[in-house]
């Protein structure tokens, strides 16, 4: 088990190679709120992320 380098909460998730992630899901998601997302900045009409449903 590893702790949350934001928090110090035990961190149970893992990442794709197996070793455990250096924040927990909370610390993670609030990073997350903040950030914009791509569609929210993006003005390119041409887009493929974008045009995507």
């Amino acid at each position: 088990m590893a702790t949350c380098e934001e928090c110090g909460d035990p961190v149970e998730a893992k990442n794709a190679s197996g070793h455990f992630r250096d924040k927990c899901m909370d610390c993670i998601q609030d990073v997350a709120d903040e950030v914009p997302s791509h569609r929210e900045t993006c003005d390119d009409p041409d887009c493929l992320i974008c045009s995507t449903p």
